[in-house]
C-alpha cells in the first residue's frame, strides 16, 4: 500500500511545509487540509501564523509545525476555549462547512496568540491505535516463529497505548481475535493473507516503554492532549483512541521518562529474560530522533541481537515510513529476529495503520 506525496520542503520553508502537510491530509481530513492551506497563505504573507510557528521551522520533520498547529487549535476547541470554532469541528459535534472555519480561527490567532503558543510547546506524540494492527500482526508472527511469551519494549511510547495491542480486539471475517472483550475492537483491519494462522495466541509477559516526554493515560490533561492530535473530522479515530484509553485503565504498562533512548534500551536488554523473546517495537518514531542517537540504537540492537541465545532471542518490529521501488511513499512493518532469523517485510499500510496489507 503506497501513496504519493510531494518532496519534503527544505528547513525554514514554513508555507511549503504547511502545504506539504495539507497534501498528507488528503480527502480524509478536509477541515485540516483547508486550515493548513489557509495557514500557509497567511505565513507566506507574514501573518500571525509565521510568528506563531517560527520556533519550529528549522527542523520540520522533527518538530512537525503543521501537526502542532492543528493540535493546538483542536486542543482549545476540545477544552471549550474556542466556542466560535466548535461549529466547524466534528469532534465536538460541529457540522458547519469547513471552508468557513479559517476566518474565526485567524481572529482567535490574532487576538489570543499566547494561548496558541502555550499549546505549541508540547511535542507531537500521537498514539495512533490503528497502528496496533501491524503490531498485533507482528506479535502473532513472532509467537508462531518462536513459541515463546513476549517481553515487549517500545521506543517513543508516548502514553504506551499500543503496548496493550494484544488486549485490543481484531475482527476478521466475523471472528474477533486478540481480546474479544476489549473496549477497542478494530473491524477488518487486515487485507490479504497472513503468514500464520490469524488465531495464533499471543502471551505478553512484560510491557514497558520509554519516551522523552511520557504521557499518563490516567491524567485528564494528557488524555486531551492525545485527543487533540487526532484530526478533528476523523471521529472514528477519536473513538478508537478513547476506547484504547479505556483498555489502558485496566491493563497496566510502564512508560519511563528517558532522554537517552539507547541508554534506556541498553539497560532493559541487559536484564535477564530466559524463556521469553524480547521484542523492541517502534512506530513512526525515527524522524523525531536525532540521526546520531538513532545510529546508536541500531548498533545496540545489532550487537545484542547477534549475541542473543536461543532461550532468549531478540526481535525488532519497525513500523516506519519508507519509499518503495517505484519511489512512492508507504508505511512498512518489518520484523527482525536474532540471532539467525533475518528480517522480513510483514506488510504495508498508510500512516494511520488501517487497513494493514500483508506482504505476499
Amino acid at each position: 500500500m503506497s501513496f504519493d506525496l510531494p518532496p519534503f520542503p527544505e528547513p525554514g520553508d514554513l508555507p511549503g511545509h504547511l502545504r506539504w502537510q495539507a497534501v498528507g491530509c488528503g480527502d480524509r481530513a478536509p477541515l485540516s487540509r483547508a486550515l493548513l492551506r489557509a495557514a500557509a497563505d497567511d505565513a507566506e504573507a507574514g501573518g500571525p501564523v509565521a510568528t506563531l510557528l517560527a520556533p519550529y521551522v528549522d527542523r520540520p520533520a522533527a518538530d512537525a509545525p503543521g501537526l502542532r498547529f492543528l493540535a493546538a487549535a483542536h486542543y482549545l476547541v476540545l477544552a471549550g476555549s474556542l466556542p466560535e470554532l466548535a461549529p466547524y469541528y466534528p469532534s465536538v459535534g460541529g457540522a458547519e462547512p469547513f471552508e468557513e472555519a479559517w476566518e474565526p480561527l485567524l481572529k482567535a490567532l490574532t487576538e489570543r496568540p499566547d494561548e496558541f503558543a502555550a499549546r505549541l510547546t508540547a511535542p507531537v506524540q500521537t498514539n495512533e491505535t490503528g497502528r496496533a494492527a501491524a503490531l498485533y500482526g507482528g506479535l502473532t508472527v513472532l509467537t508462531h516463529h518462536t513459541g515463546l511469551p513476549v517481553r515487549l519494549l517500545e521506543i517513543g511510547a508516548s502514553a504506551g497505548l499500543n503496548l496493550r495491542a494484544d488486549r485490543f480486539g481484531y475482527r476478521v471475517d466475523g471472528v474477533v481475535h486478540g481480546d474479544p472483550s476489549s473496549p477497542l475492537v478494530l473491524d477488518e483491519p487486515f487485507r490479504g493473507h497472513p503468514p500464520v494462522p490469524p488465531g495464533t495466541r499471543v502471551a505478553v509477559v512484560e510491557r514497558r516503554g520509554c519516551d522523552p516526554h511520557p504521557l499518563d493515560p490516567a491524567d485528564a490533561e494528557h488524555r486531551r492532549r492525545l485527543e487533540s492530535l487526532v484530526w478533528a473530522e476523523q471521529v472514528n479515530r477519536l473513538e478508537r483512541l478513547r476506547a484504547a484509553l479505556a483498555v489502558a485503565d485496566r491493563v497496566p504498562a510502564r512508560v519511563d521518562r528517558a532522554a537517552d533512548t539507547a541508554g534506556w534500551l541498553g539497560d532493559r536488554l541487559a536484564e535477564a529474560s530466559p524463556g521469553t523473546v524480547t521484542l523492541v517495537w517502534h512506530s513512526v518514531v525515527r524522524s523525531y530522533v536525532d540521526p546520531g542517537a538513532w545510529r546508536a540504537i541500531e548498533a545496540l540492537l545489532d550487537d545484542v541481537g547477534n549475541h542473543a541465545g536461543g532461550d532468549a532471542p531478540l526481535a525488532r518490529l519497525a513500523f516506519e515510513p519508507e519509499t518503495d521501488e517505484e519511489g512512492r511513499g508507504r508505511f512498512a512493518a518489518r520484523l527482525t529476529l536474532w540471532p539467525h532469523g533475518g528480517t522480513e517485510l510483514l506488510g504495508t499500510t498508510n500512516g494511520h495503520g488501517i487497513p494493514f496489507e500483508w506482504a505476499g
